[in-house]
């Protein structure tokens, strides 16, 4: 199996990548696929129940409501696993998964993922560890979404995004900024007010955006920010 390239990417969780030992294990009992960007590889409510492994490039995870609005829940890059609820449970898909970076994945069967799960030293504890780390990740998010003023979740996901840099420094510097559209969709808002909120930051020198990149001047200062807001 190639080497994983493990890269910071703007909006990914704090999930581990896969450890070589276990990508290897995993790789042993699937197929090697490409997928090109903007394709679905996993829709909502779907009866599939494939495991995916991703090589190379990255997907989003979304859902969307009733009314048609999309949330997206995270970015994936190299060494995440998606796709493991369904193989687990047997249930429909919960969410959509759709490449925005061309990908090399590898594709497992769910029987496969749970001999994988039971059969390989320390898979089910990592696999256990990491739906851990979502189910908080995602308990955050509904907190903000339910309690916090649009200001303070595009504060928060900001800070998320530069903490996902990779980097300890006060300043951060996000080479591949999310679109507002996108930013819009993770923090359940519309576009137009992410436009706004992010002029009024620039404004206060708290960010510095040149068309893709974005500086966060001072990491610290945003903390801050964020805390008034949410109050």
């Amino acid at each position: 199996m190639e080497t994983i390239r493990q890269v910071a990417i703007a909006g990914l969780d704090a999930e581990e990548t896969l450890p070589p030992a276990l990508a290897e294990a995993f790789a042993a009992r699937g197929k090697r696929i490409h997928a090109r960007k903007g394709q679905m590889l996993i829709a909502q409510g779907s009866e599939a129940s494939d495991v995916y492994l991703i090589e190379s490039g990255r997907v989003n995870i979304s859902v969307f409501s009733a009314n048609g609005r999309e949330t997206i829940l995270r970015d994936m890059g190299p060494g995440r696993l998606f796709g493991e609820l369904a193989a687990i449970d047997g249930g429909p898909r919960s969410a959509n998964v759709t490449v925005i970076e061309d990908a090399v994945l590898v594709l497992i069967s769910a029987a496969a993922f749970r001999s994988f799960l039971v059969e390989v030293p320390g898979a089910g504890f990592w696999m256990s560890a990491q739906l851990v780390s979502r189910v908080r990740n995602l308990s955050d998010k509904s907190v903000e979404l339910a309690s916090q003023p649009v200001a303070a979740r595009l504060v928060s996901e900001l800070l998320r995004i530069a903490a996902a840099t990779g980097h300890d420094d006060d300043r951060a510097e996000i080479a591949r900024m999310p679109t507002h559209a996108d930013l819009a969709a993770r923090i359940g808002t519309h576009r137009e007010a992410v436009t706004r909120e992010l002029r009024q930051l620039a404004r206060d020198g708290l960010v510095v955006q040149t068309g893709r990149k974005l500086v966060v001047v001072s990491r610290a200062g945003l903390a801050a920010l964020h805390e008034r807001l949410a109050r």
